[in-house]
């Protein structure tokens, strides 16, 4: 009876920590959830508004029409938008609020809904980490430590919700760990839920923080198995199997977005990446800001975890130095190193030696790494605090090193800025700001490890009064980003209105004057757009041909821009600085041309269509050798170009003579296919990145069709994966 009334206090006790979490990330982000306009706030413009809310208006566009947005017009001219990692569609928890909002509101998804989406990631981050931390610390005090740590540390706070989809993969590396660490000891059923905790990773749409989860969930089950390798019931064997049954379940459920991203892997600019590229990271000053926030920028301080659980860290390994204590540590050293890029070798042997770290760049975000690891030993570190057997002379020892490593950090940045190397309006600038406010958490610590020193056992105030002052710091200092003033950031203004007023078939150029993926939101095509993943071709096409015959190539009527003046344009509209002009020398979307040159090397096709003499009108570029080139003095002419989808289109064309329709798209990508008449024909590439097809002499319609065979193999890998899981479940219970 006592057992059972202990175990109900337990998830009374565990409910109670879980609601505290809940409540400091609405309190944290309590001025985007207020319902006074005069104090709302909104996360501010960057990737956040411009990349991920944009996506999201794009998903909710094609599931309220019913369809899979396999494909984009509204930017690069077409682009494979499921394929895009970063579109995430299958990711369960954005697609069933997408689903959710589009049945209330339809296509209507705000920028609001996804901030939502945003902060119920931070509460599932919190919760997880509070799980795995009380497993493994065996004190609910302390994992809620790590849990606050972890969850409003200047990691989490700083970068990954500007770009949503760091954050959502970053959300369930505890939970993976979690049932790898019962895995190990319990067996096949935690197997399956980290595999397909791991395979919810994997779909939330950042490759680069999926790696980093997968090595840290391989490194932490080595290590857990070595922990109970002296146990006589230990199976080496069977236990490496049934992790690897969890590697593979995650990559089944991942599928149906894997298999397209990686054929777009293989045409886009990411094919290949540099070691100049790959090998950026921290900066060797960056460790700084463990110290003093704000040194390297105002606003992100991704190695900061506050000056309190800093301290508690080093508490944690200056006393009672366990094994697990060390591991953590030597997590967080060594993703430092590797963190730091070129700055350091670790990353060369990785880059070298471990598949994945030559395919992205930016290794600074393995922040994530140290973030976590460090707030697991600020666990340890309170439980060692609170320990009634605490060393208070071991503890006045640790509590040293934090103030000299403020003073010589504090010393180096004044060495630094009497040389020159620094100056007040660059990195010394946030002493101005948070100077006093670091002083202030500084004394406030010390006050309490005072207390703490003098105190014969910690009592729940002191508790209480240590874990507020966490939160009021890392509150403090990370809290900054979330206070952008609200604004229109896509209005519906007198130029887009001018240009969606065309009913005709045509893409719009915009010279930095537009915020992001403004095609998206207000729907109308540009051959522009910041997705870091385009295809190289396309992208080639852009950098190397001259405006004007770029512009003609790509269908442009209208340029976005500042220019007083442009060639051949007529002025429509000036707002402000903000210009647009029509284009009057344009070609069609698609066209009819007679002449046709077999060229395959992309550096001679572009050096003949940059010269003045290249007519697009009169002959075409094609690159296979099989294709048939033709040579004829039939006039060009312009194809009927009719859109049913973006993933469908339709031309009807009047060849006088044999020859070539040419279109103006990125129809050459894998998976689109030509149907002349109803019969299936072969695309060519053409002019380096478009698009032809041989047509007869006479009347033809011409269908294209996107529909690729990786989007149907993942899907069919993912729903088979997810059955065979749901049956063996079912069988399982029934013969239970």
């Amino acid at each position: 009876m006592s057992g059972t009334l202990s175990n109900r206090q337990s998830r009374i006790a565990n409910l109670f920590a879980l609601a505290a979490i809940v409540a400091l990330v609405l309190l944290f982000f309590w001025r985007i959830l207020t319902p006074r306009l005069e104090d709302r706030a909104v996360f501010p413009p960057g990737d956040f508004t411009d990349q991920f809310w944009a996506f999201r208006v794009y998903t909710a566009r094609a599931l309220a029409q019913g369809r899979l947005p396999l494909w984009s017009d509204n930017f690069y001219s077409g682009h494979p938008f499921l394929a895009d990692v970063q579109s995430a569609i299958f990711y369960p928890i954005s697609l069933a609020w997408t689903l959710a909002v589009v049945a209330l509101r339809g296509a209507h998804f705000t920028l609001f809904d996804l901030e939502l989406e945003a902060i119920f990631h931070f509460i599932l981050t919190g919760a997880f980490t509070f799980l795995f931390a009380q497993r493994v610390l065996s004190a609910r005090s302390a994992a809620l430590v790590s849990a606050l740590t972890f969850t409003f540390g200047g990691y989490l706070t700083s970068y990954p919700p500007q770009q949503l989809a760091i954050l959502e993969t970053a959300t369930w590396l505890p939970l993976a760990l979690f049932f790898l660490d019962r895995a190990v000891e319990r067996g096949t059923r935690d197997y399956v839920a980290a595999g397909v905790t791991l395979g919810i990773a994997a779909l939330a749409g950042h490759p680069q923080t999926f790696l980093f989860v997968v090595y840290t969930c391989v490194i932490y089950f080595g290590y857990c198995v070595l922990r109970i390798s002296g146990n006589t019931q230990y199976a080496p064997r069977n236990t490496l199997s049934r992790f690897a049954f969890s590697l593979a379940l995650a990559a089944g459920i991942a599928a149906a977005q894997w298999l397209p991203t990686l054929e777009y892997q293989q045409v886009s600019t990411r094919a290949a990446l540099t070691w100049a590229e790959a090998a950026r990271g921290f900066p060797t000053l960056d460790p700084l800001q463990m110290i003093l926030p704000g040194f390297v920028s105002a606003f992100q301080s991704p190695l900061y975890v506050g000056i309190l659980p800093l301290w508690l860290a080093i508490l944690a390994l200056w006393i009672q130095r366990m094994r697990e204590k060390i591991f953590w540590a030597l997590l967080a050293l060594g993703s430092l190193l590797v963190a730091f890029g070129f700055y350091a070798f670790a990353y060369a042997l990785f880059y070298l030696a471990v598949p994945g770290f030559a395919l992205f760049r930016g290794q600074e975000r393995l922040a994530l790494v140290i973030s976590f690891a460090l707030a697991m030993l600020a666990g340890y570190g309170w439980r060692e605090l609170m320990d009634a057997r605490l060393e208070v002379r071991r503890a006045r020892r640790a509590w040293a090193l934090l103030p000299a490593g403020i003073v010589i950090g504090l010393m180096f940045v004044f060495t630094l800025y009497l040389s020159g190397t620094l100056r007040p309006s660059g990195r010394v600038a946030f002493l101005g700001d948070r100077a006093a406010l670091v002083t202030l958490l500084f004394v406030l610590a010390s006050v309490l490890v005072s207390w703490r020193l003098r105190l014969a056992r910690a009592t729940p105030l002191f508790a209480l009064a240590s874990i507020a002052l966490i939160v009021f710091d890392l509150f403090s200092i990370n809290s900054q980003a979330y206070n952008a003033t609200p604004q229109e950031r896509y209005p519906r203004n007198a130029i887009i209105q001018t240009i969606r007023d065309d009913a005709g078939v045509f893409r719009v150029v915009d010279e930095n004057k537009m915020p992001g993926h403004f095609g998206i939101v207000y729907d109308v095509e540009e051959i522009g757009g910041i997705s870091p993943l385009k295809i190289a071709r396309y992208d080639l096409l852009r950098e190397r041909l001259p405006e004007e015959t770029l512009w003609r190539l790509l269908n442009v009527r209208y340029v976005i821009t500042d220019r007083a003046e442009l060639p051949d344009a007529d002025l429509m509209m000036n707002d402000g600085e903000t210009r647009l002009w029509r284009l009057n020398a344009t070609i069609p979307r698609a066209w009819f041309v007679a002449a046709a040159i077999h060229l395959p090397d992309d550096e001679e096709v572009l050096a003949a269509m940059a010269s003045a003499d290249f007519d697009a009108w009169r002959v075409v570029y094609l690159a296979d050798a099989s294709s048939r080139a033709t040579i004829s003095s039939h006039p060009a002419t312009p194809a009927d170009f009719q859109h049913l989808t973006p993933e469908r289109a339709r031309v009807r064309v009047h060849a006088p003579g044999e020859g070539w329709l040419v279109v103006s798209a990125n129809y050459h990508y894998p998976g689109w296919h030509a149907f002349v008449d109803g019969v299936a024909t072969p695309i060519q590439r053409a002019n380096v990145a478009l698009s032809a097809v041989f047509v007869p002499a006479g009347e033809h319609q011409v269908e294209f069709v996107f529909d690729p065979w990786s989007v149907k193999v993942g899907l069919g890998i993912t729903l088979g994966t997810l059955t065979l899981l749901i049956l063996g479940g079912t069988v399982k219970r029934f013969r239970g």
